[in-house]
């Protein structure tokens, strides 16, 4: 079936957070490849099914510029990233940030990680219930992880997530206001690479700066390039995937009795959480470099095509029971942490931050429960691709 004469205006309208926009699941069935018309008025193309993202995620035609020549774009709102580069530049930068930010460095961390949640659970203790699970750990435990990981100082916490939240919007902010916060954070974080050049520390930020010191390929530039990436996904998507996840628990109180019976589920009911209820809408933007076919539907080149990863983990052609909760679903190939060469750098911490949050949260709170009718919950950022809830009120 080629794409419908129909441009669907996009983003989609979304109920709440936590569910899959209803078109979503029309047009993986009836539209394989649907004509949208993005936020900037320009057109482009909708892949929803599982086996068409993973295709569009992992093949060379697909770029991730976004300063191609006369390419349409989904926002106006840009910045260079390695999120944003094709190889052999992108090749270059992971290689290098990949030396860095591995595995084995994020499970060294899995301690100090437990602490700092134990520390903020028992805050939230100490003020008593009713409590706010945003504000108490959804919000501070990846904010506090990131910036320690990074090496940047706590007292400006408050500053990075003002800038932070203004970035990660498509429509909520003006394109000035969005511009302030851009070169306000770039500019900070040139401050900072320069002050770890001075007075080195062992955090991720001193490691890029020691590896530009010893690479000529790898620029200041780079370095607050990787850093802002870094920054932003390690804060927004962390924060609303978490709090999205334990009121995703709550809303199944027999699947939550089934992790406090088997805490052992704990690492796979994480990859289940992030196919159920990922942070946000979930389409990752690419531009064809030539044309390209999708089944009957031919895209010529330089065309935007936009990749939904949260309707590919709905789909009933690649998951069993795909709007069920099931916390030991076998091969549990999600695309919530993308796929391809731009898979996301970091998975393994956020992996690790939601094994850790989630766990001290069910361990500390037996009778954890919420505090408010869901239907009364506040969406926060609801121009931004990862939306959340601005609270998820809990007793115990």
């Amino acid at each position: 079936m080629a794409a419908s004469a129909t441009r669907h205006p996009y983003p989609f309208d979304r109920a709440v957070p936590t569910a899959i926009p209803p078109l979503y699941e029309e047009l993986r069935e009836t539209e394989r490849v649907a004509a949208i018309t993005m936020a900037t008025g320009d057109p482009g193309f909708l892949v929803t099914r599982y086996e068409d993202v993973r295709f569009v995620l992992s093949d060379p035609r697909f770029s991730v510029r976004q300063d191609l020549p006369g390419a349409p774009r989904l926002t106006e709102m840009t910045f260079e990233s390695v999120m944003t580069t094709d190889p052999p530049v992108h090749t270059r930068l992971r290689r290098l940030l990949s030396r860095d930010f591995t595995a084995r460095r994020i499970e060294r961390m899995r301690p100090r990680l437990e602490e700092i949640a134990e520390g903020l659970l028992d805050e939230m203790e100490k003020k008593g219930a009713p409590a706010d699970i945003v504000e108490s750990l959804a919000v501070p435990f990846p904010i506090t992880v990131i910036c320690e990981l990074l090496g940047v100082p706590m007292v400006d916490v408050a500053r990075f997530r003002g800038w932070a939240d203004t970035m990660v919007s498509l429509t909520g902010y003006s394109m000035e206001d969005w511009t302030a916060a851009r070169d306000a954070l770039e500019s900070y974080l040139d401050g900072l690479v320069a002050a770890k050049r001075e007075n080195p520390g062992s955090d991720l930020l001193s490691a890029l700066v020691a590896t530009a010191a010893e690479d000529n390929e790898l620029t200041d530039h780079d370095v607050r390039s990787l850093s802002l990436i870094l920054l932003l996904a390690g804060y927004e998507p962390a924060s609303n995937q978490l709090g999205s996840s334990v009121l995703t628990l709550l809303r199944f109180p027999d699947r939550l009795a089934e992790l406090r019976r088997d805490p052992g589920l704990l690492p796979s009911a994480v990859e289940e959480l992030m196919r159920y209820a990922p942070a946000g809408d979930g389409a990752l933007f690419r531009v064809t470099l030539e044309d390209v076919t999708i089944g009957d539907t031919h895209i010529p080149a330089n065309s935007a095509v936009l990749a939904s990863t949260q309707a590919a983990n709905w789909d009933p052609r690649r998951f069993d029971d795909p709007t069920g909760l099931r916390l030991d679903r076998p091969d549990n190939q999600h695309t919530a942490l993308g796929h391809g060469i731009h898979f996301c750098l970091g998975a393994a911490l956020a992996r690790v931050e939601l094994q850790v949050a989630i766990g001290a949260l069910l361990r500390r709170f037996p009778r954890l429960a919420l505090a408010t009718d869901e239907s009364g919950l506040r969406w926060s950022s609801p121009g931004s691709m990862l939306s959340g809830f601005a609270e998820i009120p809990v007793t115990w």
